[in-house]
């Protein structure tokens, strides 16, 4: 086994420990506070940033890896979306007076926009390469679904969020 594919293996199995706390989190139930909520996305970042690592490593381990295992990468990063979707939606759909008059909000929700309007725009790719089965492709339709609600949500609380002050 190459030095490469052992690599990926490894953080493959930190992959699945990290997705699994992450669902832990989820069903911890809503996070209280807004720096709750920073940790809980910080995790969700490093799963994203791990996630690109496997994926960017995926041809040099070549066909050292199961035949399945970018499908998997892919499933994994679906899962992490649906969690962290599931989370966000709790939190923004009641959001703790930090988050909306804090003068740090604005620019939090702006990079939440941002961020969910990117994995909407890829969503349906991601699906398909994945090879999800019928089941699968509901509850992701769901989360779909929340994406579209979160975005909608916080252009609700950025119209009221304070700005931040850019001329003194």
């Amino acid at each position: 086994m190459s030095k490469v594919t052992d690599v990926v293996l490894r953080m493959s199995r930190k992959l699945t420990e990290d997705i699994a706390a992450l669902g832990r989190l989820r069903a911890a139930g809503k996070p209280k506070t807004f720096p709750r909520f920073r940790e809980i996305r910080a995790a969700y970042l490093d799963i994203q940033g791990l996630i690109f690592s496997i994926q960017e490593r995926l041809e040099a381990a070549g066909k050292e890896l199961p035949p399945n295992f970018p499908q998997w990468v892919l499933r994994q990063k679906l899962s992490a979306i649906a969690i962290f979707t599931d989370i966000s939606h709790s939190f923004v759909s009641d959001p703790p007076l930090a988050l909306t008059s804090s003068l740090g909000a604005f620019d939090v929700l702006v990079a939440e926009q941002k961020a969910f309007n990117e994995t909407l725009h890829t969503f349906d790719t991601m699906l398909m390469e994945a090879g999800i089965d019928d089941k699968t492709a509901d509850e992701l339709d769901a989360t779909r679904n929340k994406i579209e609600q979160i975005l909608g949500m916080i252009e609700t609380l950025l119209l009221t969020s304070p700005k931040i002050l850019e001329e003194f």
